[in-house]
């Protein structure tokens, strides 16, 4: 491979996949590589100056964002809603796993999206014995976010412990902090939110940024592992 003939990655995105963040990642690591991000979504959560700040960083590493749809992709080629097919070495796809289908299949009162309808405290509306947690759950004024799932979980359990002891469940709660992006390992964006989840002014980015992400993503694993601050 010669300077001139650099590979070529494409980072289509997919519902609430973050492509933004895999394509930095790319980009930053392997900077003899031509990265693009396909899609109409990067970055689109965030309030218009963060959305800018996102943009201008994947700018800085050399990453190019093709606001356009994917309709197929196919050997190495990809081809967009307009028409246009681009060439790809590498297509990384940034999309969430999907919905199980297991409540669907067992019977349960699911949204358009299969997910199993649950009232305030994450029980099935068919049968209060159910719980549904994380992606398979339609939660009541819940996103549809990772961050959700380990404290929905914890909920859940809490739950089954108190109806053990005879005692009331009660509703699910989150408060909501912000929502974040990293661009590459040394810089992200971050935008503070109002605890129903509706966007402030305020944002934060650059190192301070990076740092505060890392932290929160690894309270969100050491979380996950041992049921702690969930």
């Amino acid at each position: 491979m010669t300077h001139r003939e650099r590979v070529r990655v494409r980072v289509p995105p997919a519902s609430s996949g973050r492509p933004d963040t895999r394509a930095a990642e790319v980009a930053e690591a392997r900077p003899d590589l031509r990265v693009r991000i396909v899609g109409t979504s990067v970055a689109d959560t965030f309030s218009h100056r963060a959305r800018h700040r996102v943009r201008s960083g994947l700018a800085r590493l050399g990453v190019d964002i093709v606001d356009d749809g994917v309709t197929e992709v196919a050997g190495g080629s990809v081809r967009l809603r307009s028409g246009t097919a681009l060439d790809s070495d590498l297509t990384l796809w940034a999309v969430v796993s999907g919905v199980p289908d297991l409540a669907a299949r067992s019977g349960l009162s699911v949204d358009p999206d299969g997910r199993a309808l649950v009232d305030a405290c994450l029980r099935s509306v068919d049968d209060d014995r159910i719980f549904a947690v994380g992606d398979c759950a339609a939660v009541p004024g819940a996103r549809f976010a990772c961050a959700l799932a380990t404290p929905q979980a914890a909920h859940a359990a809490d739950t089954l412990v108190r109806v053990a002891d005879g005692r009331r469940p009660e509703p699910f709660a989150v408060r909501y902090v912000g929502r974040a992006v990293t661009l590459g390992r040394r810089s992200a964006v971050g935008q503070f939110t109002r605890r129903d989840d509706t966007l402030r002014r305020a944002g934060v980015s650059g190192r301070t940024a990076a740092a505060i992400k890392e932290l929160a993503s690894r309270g969100g694993k050491y979380a996950a592992r041992t049921g702690t601050g969930a």
